[in-house]
């Protein structure tokens, strides 16, 4: 069995290996990570490492290919959790054990969650645990209201005097990203270690809706949510670096993504919409950082981020960890 996705940042085609069953063996998907995938333009440009959210998209990928329920129309309620352990290259063939449960409590009533066990050749690479909402269900629209309320505008801490504006181009000289994975366009305030807005345009002519007829429908231009996830990292990232940049990911420190927990999407962006990411860093233990925000369009808010993890990395370490051949 194969299934495709109209929009999203990845280009490989999941295969189900075996489709599982619900309180019994779990399901398996794979997809080959071709050295063509369009990320590796900019993510990292000569150092291709697959970025953790496109792994968590090919989570999310098989998980939709084996729901217990196919015939319903179910949306990502939350990326509960993903711990990321092992680096991801080109030509590796990237397999997922999916394990599902129903959801329990009041707010997951009806909800499916799974657990994806993401691995290669060389062996783990991710634990991912997603949960699914009947799309129109009135569990979702109440925790859409209920994570509004939570992320409403927070009163600044500090004087206007301590924020900082980046620009496009300076943005290039703190980050490594570029086309198509550099995600933000301008810094709006930067508190050194405290907390950062910035702002990401979503257009049509993002690479991501290359795929889609012209006769879809307006849901298939939801922008990725992996990719929000993204875009609102790289407002992360410039929180971390903006006074230590290093656009060469060959030398010096490396950001990489040490895992994600309760990231929920409540309001799609679509080409048009202008996203604002709120960023705070709650946590620093040598080189890991937590942060912790939410991302708004307008007076409402479009995803919620309990904790996401970062660590610098020496490149030297990551680079002795590239396979030499094929799996």
């Amino acid at each position: 069995m194969l299934t495709t996705t109209a929009c999203g940042p990845v280009d490989g085609t999941i295969e189900v290996v075996d489709p599982g069953a619900p309180g019994g063996r779990p399901a398996r998907t794979r997809v080959h990570i071709d050295a063509n995938e369009r990320v590796f333009a900019g993510h990292f440009p000569g150092f291709p490492v697959f970025p953790g959210v496109c792994v968590v998209e090919y989570a999310h990928r098989g998980a939709l290919a084996t729901l217990p329920e196919p015939g319903e129309h179910w949306t990502l309620a939350a990326v509960e959790s993903s711990r990321f352990t092992s680096p991801v290259f080109p030509g590796d063939l990237l397999s997922c054990d999916i394990t599902w449960s129903r959801g329990t409590g009041p707010r997951q009533a009806g909800a499916w969650r799974c657990r994806v066990a993401v691995s290669t050749g060389r062996g783990p690479v991710a634990l991912v645990r997603l949960r699914y909402a009947r799309d129109g269900g009135g569990q979702r629209e109440a925790a859409v209201a209920e994570r509004t309320a939570e992320a409403a505008p927070a009163v600044p801490e500090h004087g206007t005097e301590h924020r900082t504006v980046i620009t496009t181009s300076e943005i290039k000289q703190v980050l490594p990203h570029r086309y198509p994975m550099l995600l933000i366009d301008r810094v709006t305030e930067l508190v050194p270690g405290g907390r950062a807005t910035g702002l990401k345009a979503v257009t049509c002519n993002e690479p991501w809706y290359e795929g889609v007829r012209d006769m879809a429908a307006e849901e298939d231009y939801h922008y990725p949510w992996t990719a929000l996830i993204e875009s609102w990292c790289h407002v992360a990232g410039v929180l971390v670096a903006h006074d230590q940049p290093n656009p060469d990911v060959l030398r010096g420190q490396v950001m990489l993504l040490g895992g994600i927990t309760d990231a929920t999407p409540l309001r799609p962006a679509v080409p048009g919409d202008l996203v604002e990411h709120r960023v705070r860093l709650s946590r620093q233990v040598g080189e890991t950082f937590m942060f912790e925000g939410e991302s708004r369009i307008g007076d409402e808010t479009a995803l919620t981020v309990g904790r996401l993890v970062m660590t610098m990395r020496p490149a030297a370490a990551l680079t002795d960890a590239v396979p030499t051949g094929g799996e």
